[in-house]
């Protein structure tokens, strides 16, 4: 018995140990020109710093500032502003909202014990729900909002109450004013290298490219005529490899 307690009170020592006591926003780390504002005025962001529900923080050129939003870490890059609209922990659930007014972030949302977790990164156009995953969310007034999932999964909600499941790496983006966001595999294009045996396709295949054709042969003006050519013989593709850092 004695030693059953033992055990059930190591437990318990173990769980109160990881699991945070009250909401907290700490800044973990700066660089450059970072700034921050819980009333009126806009004070120099510092390492260490504690922050309350509520503020807004803006980065400048070449900047970026870490934050741990409980025991989440959030990165704030360059020419960014963001504001933490809700900042809550109980035993039970923990529940955090970020607005992003412009530029980027990145999110990486870990499960706390058992605790029910709530992680909304929030813009003019839609809203990104994490739960133990690492993502990217950017937004301005000409490109709309992107989300990059970096590992795991999310769910995107847009204004009009469209909703995906967004995983695997794929990329989400709802442009300014449109009512549906992009092909989540829109990131892929001029990215991808796609081995195309012309000469054994079916007909259903060939009506297939012939329909969508012009999102991988966009430099022939009559798919049909493109097939006809090269269909069964061989010939010279130059392809020009673009790295894109995330």
């Amino acid at each position: 018995m004695k030693r059953l307690r033992k055990g059930l009170l190591l437990a318990a020592m173990i769980v109160y140990s990881t699991t945070p006591a009250f909401s907290a926003i700490l800044v973990v780390s700066t660089k450059g020109d970072a700034a921050y504002k819980e009333g009126g005025h806009w004070k120099p962001l510092a390492k260490g710093q504690e922050l309350k529900e509520g503020v807004q923080i803006s980065t400048g050129v070449n900047s970026q500032a870490v934050l741990n939003i409980d025991e989440h870490m959030l990165t704030i890059k360059p020419l960014t502003m963001i504001k933490v609209y809700k900042n809550s922990l109980s035993k039970s659930a923990s529940e955090n909202n970020i607005g992003l007014k412009y530029g980027s972030v990145n999110a990486r949302v870990k499960r706390i014990g058992a605790l029910k977790t709530k992680f909304n990164i929030t813009t003019p156009v839609a809203t990104s729900s994490v739960r133990g995953t690492n993502e990217d969310v950017g937004y301005g007034p000409l490109s709309g909002m992107f989300i990059r999932v970096n590992e795991g999964s999310i769910g995107a909600t847009d204004n009009n109450g469209g909703s995906r499941i967004v995983s695997g790496r794929s990329l989400y983006q709802l442009l300014w004013g449109n009512v549906r966001p992009e092909n989540l595999a829109s990131g892929l294009r001029n990215n991808s290298i796609t081995l195309f045996h012309l000469g054994n396709i079916t007909d259903e295949e060939k009506d297939a490219l012939n329909k969508y054709g012009d999102q991988i042969t966009d430099n022939f003006e009559d798919n049909a005529n493109f097939l006809d050519t090269v269909a069964g013989r061989l010939t010279t593709v130059t392809v020009d490899l673009q790295w894109q850092p995330y």
